[in-house]
């Protein structure tokens, strides 16, 4: 997608010259790309605003899908959250002796050496465990997600120290911020995460093109 956009642009205008001052060359896909795009090297072609290459998903997480990305890593977390609570819920009324060191995982294993925990029980336990680890997880990721959002950058961006917008972080901001990956419906995305809503385009990134 933006390998055909980026070509499309570029036909309107010399070999030689770059369609706004901030847009750059990218030798590896051979085009002018957009500011913020970044060139994936297992994507091999370059990302608009790109964020980082998940490998759950396998694709990168850009302009067009970091909303989506997120509001998955959301339901991951409240989904292996539940899962957590009913899968306690089963062992504490069908393996459970009244006591909690059933849940610890190291006494289980033992327990379960010795007859005194069925296998069954084990297996739930551990479930709990990579639940609860999945859950962890995409917390952290969301939260990390969610302050980058806020202050409008990106993972490259924060790691190398650029900003794209002004720092300001005023209530307008930040809303502009939100709005420019979630767009203006933000709040749906969580509840109907399907690409029918439209993103409001950065107002610095629109100018370039």
């Amino acid at each position: 997608m933006l390998v055909w956009w980026c070509n499309s642009i570029c036909e309107h205008v010399a070999d030689d010259a770059l369609p706004g001052c901030d847009w750059r060359h990218c030798a590896d896909c051979g085009i002018n790309v957009p500011p913020r795009s970044h060139h994936c090297p297992l994507c091999r072609h370059c990302i608009a605003v790109r964020d980082h290459h998940c490998f759950f998903t396998a694709s990168c997480v850009g302009r067009n899908n970091q909303r989506h990305f997120i509001a998955f890593c959301v339901n991951c977390a409240i989904g292996t959250a539940y899962a957590v609570h009913v899968a306690y819920l089963y062992i504490t009324m069908f393996h459970s002796d009244g006591s909690y060191i059933c849940f610890i995982f190291p006494i289980a294993i033992v327990r379960w050496i010795f007859g005194w925990q069925s296998g069954l029980s084990l297996l739930f336990v551990s479930f709990i465990y990579i639940c609860a680890l999945s859950c962890l997880g995409a917390t952290a990721v969301v939260v990390w997600q969610v302050f980058l959002v806020i202050r409008g950058q990106t993972s490259h961006e924060f790691m190398t120290g650029r900003w794209w917008n002004t720092r300001s972080f005023s209530p307008k901001a930040v809303m502009r911020n939100v709005r420019c990956v979630f767009g203006p419906y933000w709040p749906v995305v969580f509840l109907c995460p399907w690409p029918v809503f439209p993103i409001q385009g950065d107002c610095g990134y629109m100018k370039s093109i």
